[in-house]
């Protein structure tokens, strides 16, 4: 004697019948929304495309390098206040400090 299946074939049918309906209706219902429904045109461009302007170039990149170098250089080499809670100091000073730290 055969042992009755807990599967119901008609039920497992009517589950696919109704995931392949539903599938259908969606996309019946997303191509005559795209079709029915004008898209507005979007941004400020109302739907031209952008223009590019070149790059800005640097005018005097030989200065602008020498007056960062310079920046920066004596920053690293001097005391100064960040903010409230904070203060930069030369770069060798905090060299030692964490060698002094180190040897302990």
């Amino acid at each position: 004697m055969r042992e009755k299946s807990d599967i119901s074939l008609r039920g497992l049918a009517a589950g696919a019948a109704v995931i392949v309906v539903g599938i259908a209706v969606s996309i019946g219902a997303a191509a005559l929304i795209a079709t029915n429904v004008p898209s507005p045109a979007t941004g400020a461009s109302s739907g031209e495309p952008p223009k590019i302007e070149g790059p800005a170039l640097q005018t005097s990149a030989h200065q602008d390098l020498q007056a960062y170098l310079r920046d920066t250089s004596a920053r690293l080499s001097s005391f100064g206040r960040v903010d409230a809670d904070h203060v930069h100091i030369p770069i060798e000073r905090a060299m030692q400090i964490l060698a002094k730290g180190r040897e302990r």
